[in-house]
């Protein structure tokens, strides 16, 4: 059996770029693959191929899914790694979105499937999309790094001051497909966004705006975004409003504030002493802010132990979506 599967084989498509976001490890928050499902939803694309799922995962693991049809027949959904097509005509280049789930099983065939259909469609570069969890607050501008394999994205990177990450260790599916991508010659880099680690539970909106203010001006895609950027900022609303409630909570996100101006304040001093040493610093400033050495934050000393505040919050955005906000005169009680 093929483990990729065509339906529009024989498409035409104009030095596609590809745009790609895994469910899982790489995806903390849902932000990266919610960026996807966005573009999905604003552009209506075609959907070209898909790679089996059969030998990739552990269904134990990552299960399909079971759903009602017609209130009575039931659909089985399988773990889905789709390819999607959208025509750009205003550009130079079509699209080509990609929404998968990170595989369990045998990696380095997952990404020899992914480069086939790249090489199949003839894929100009790869953008692919992560975010990781870190030790930052919600209140502040969401750190992008990225990486990129080629020179040219590189530059274009830092035109956008998107500066590389000094991380080492574990990886996961993105950096597998983007290492693929540089042994392939298929141009790629990599954006990583980070989401404040308390809020690992639920979507976080505000990450992925930041994840597509980034794309659409790497790629020149003249994307409308006021609407989502409109609810990053009422998400990052109501989560002030979720920490104020309790003291712990605040005193905690204002450590992490604190936290992140030490680090751009270090930042600055280093920047007077040595204006050319771009290697590694703790903080570079972005074109929306502060993006900090998120896997060894510095700072004023260890953090406190986030565990009751990450339930405090899961908590309270739960009670939110199940009950709705709470009305003056419950505020009322609670005080007295």
């Amino acid at each position: 059996m093929s483990l990729i599967q065509y339906y529009r084989e024989h498409l035409q498509l104009r030095n596609p770029v590809l745009i790609a976001a895994l469910a899982g490890w790489n995806d903390a928050a849902d932000s990266a693959t919610t960026a996807i499902k966005f573009l999905i939803d604003r552009w209506k694309p075609v959907k070209i191929a898909e790679i089996d799922s059969e030998d990739f995962y552990v269904f134990t693991e990552t299960r399909p899914i079971v759903r009602i049809v017609d209130g009575m027949q039931r659909s089985l959904v399988w773990p889905a790694n789709q390819f999607s097509a959208h025509s750009l005509p205003e550009q130079e280049r079509d699209i080509i979105l990609y929404l998968g789930v990170e595989p369990q099983l045998k990696w380095r065939t997952f990404s020899e499937c992914f480069l086939e259909i790249c090489r199949h469609f003839h894929v100009s570069e790869v953008i692919l999309l992560g975010a990781m969890l870190a030790d930052i607050p919600h209140s502040l501008a969401v750190p992008i790094t990225g990486s990129s394999s080629t020179p040219e994205l590189q530059e274009r990177l830092r035109e956008l001051d998107i500066h590389s990450s000094g991380y080492e260790g574990p990886t996961g599916m993105i950096g597998v497909l983007q290492d693929a991508c540089r042994r392939a010659n298929i141009p790629a880099a990599s954006l990583w966004a980070a989401a404040p680690h308390y809020l690992a539970a639920t979507p976080n909106i505000k990450v992925t705006a930041a994840l597509l203010a980034y794309v659409n001006s790497l790629l020149s895609l003249d994307l409308d975004l006021n609407e989502i950027q409109a609810d990053a900022v009422r998400f990052e609303e109501q989560i002030t409003a979720l920490v104020a409630r309790d003291p712990e909570a605040s005193a905690y996100v204002r450590r992490l504030e604190e936290q992140i101006h030490a680090l751009a304040d270090e930042e600055d001093e280093d920047d007077e002493d040595d204006l050319e040493d771009e290697e590694e610093p703790p903080v570079v400033e972005t074109a929306h802010g502060p993006a900090t050495d998120l896997d060894h934050p510095a700072g004023t000393g260890p953090l406190p132990s986030a565990d009751v505040l990450i339930r405090s919050v899961e908590e309270l955005l739960r009670r939110e979506r199940e009950q709705g906000p709470p009305t003056d005169t419950d505020d009322s009680k609670d005080e007295g």
